[in-house]
């Protein structure tokens, strides 16, 4: 008895450091932008602003066309889901139901691409880009973020879908469905819990990614939320303040996105590791 009370105090306080570790700097974020300038940069840092204010705020909005950049995100990091789990579900799914000579090879480049930095990718892009005048463009933000994260979404949902009987596929087979019927009315509607985990983990890194996106995108207008932010970088210094700020607003989307799909995030993620 002892030794079960004890495991349970331990697994909370293990629980709760962790907890505190992930939270914490969201915490600091959003205090940091309520504190003036001279406490931010105070030498006894505060767990609690001395006095709130909102300046940093206001600096954000009337400084920068942080609007346009919410709105540039929204459409780059949709439009690149959308895009990847269309692709990536057709070839999840003939990766878990058909065999094929070098299937397993297959796979294997699959994940091992992922190990390529993309820092070296940047400047050929950059030409390939430039060449069909795509610079500046969602087009050229949206093909490259969909190459690098296809396989990642293909490697989820090909564990996702490793758990649903073939004997699903066979009896819509027999009913008259084509393989594409089956997949779009049969499968996915099953996988939703595998799709969202995917849709989840490409969003976030479409939405928090800088360096394509400041390479690809040098006019102001069409900037993304992280490029954007850099505004407030200066030659005379960083402005801690309107950097902390729209930070922090930059963080609202996707924990919004965590609150409310966190169930089928983590079912998806389970699930599939299981079966996969």
């Amino acid at each position: 008895m002892h030794k079960a009370r004890l495991k349970l105090i331990i697994s909370s306080i293990l629980i709760g450091f962790f907890i505190f570790i992930v939270i914490f700097p969201f915490y600091w974020l959003l205090i940091s932008s309520l504190k003036s300038p001279n406490e931010i940069f105070s030498g006894s840092p505060t767990i609690f602003p001395r006095e709130i204010v909102f300046k940093n705020y206001i600096s954000v909005f009337k400084g920068t066309a942080l609007l346009s950049y919410f709105l540039n995100s929204i459409i780059i990091s949709v439009s690149t889901v959308t895009l990847i789990i269309f692709i990536s579900s057709m070839a999840a799914y003939a990766i878990s139901r058909y065999y094929f000579r070098g299937k397993i090879a297959f796979f294997l480049i699959i994940l091992i691409s992922q190990m390529l930095p993309i820092t070296t990718l940047l400047i050929p892009l950059y030409i390939f880009w430039g060449k069909l005048n795509l610079l500046n463009n969602y087009t050229s933000l949206i093909l490259t973020y969909s190459g690098i994260l296809t396989p990642i979404a293909i490697w989820l949902l090909t564990s996702y879908f490793n758990r649903i009987p073939k004997e699903v596929d066979e009896s819509a087979l027999i009913d008259g469905c084509s393989p594409f019927m089956v997949l779009f009315r049969i499968i996915l509607p099953q996988a939703v819990p595998g799709i969202i985990a995917a849709s989840l983990c490409i969003f976030i890194s479409v939405w928090q990614e800088l360096i394509i996106a400041m390479t690809f995108i040098s006019n102001d207008s069409m900037r993304t939320l992280p490029a954007g932010i850099l505004v407030f970088i200066t030659s005379q210094g960083v402005k801690w303040g309107p950097v902390t700020a729209a930070g922090f607003l930059t963080c609202i989307p996707i924990i919004i996105l965590f609150v409310f799909l966190q169930k089928a995030l983590i079912s998806g993620l389970t699930e599939g590791a299981m079966k996969g």
